[in-house]
């Protein structure tokens, strides 16, 4: 089954570092499937899907060591 985290990105956009995020998520198999634009309530939201859930915790592991907001991983609901 597969699943997805999502990181939120604070405005303003910085493609920079969304795409290194990717690259990052990129590295344990995970890949980008929506790109949610900024609101005034959220920021930027990234949705990737993982096809292994174990993948998908080192990614998310890694990411909150470098200072990112993330959510999950958790079954993906499509």
């Amino acid at each position: 089954m597969s699943c997805m985290l999502e990181v939120y990105c604070k405005p303003p956009a910085n493609p920079s570092n969304e795409g290194a995020i990717t690259n990052r998520v990129a590295s344990f198999g995970g890949r980008l499937d929506y790109r949610e634009d900024a609101t005034e309530h959220t920021g930027i939201i990234l949705t990737y899907e993982f096809d292994d859930r174990n993948n998908a915790k080192k990614a998310a592991d890694l990411l909150r060591q470098l200072g990112e907001h993330v959510q999950g991983p958790m079954d993906y609901a499509a």
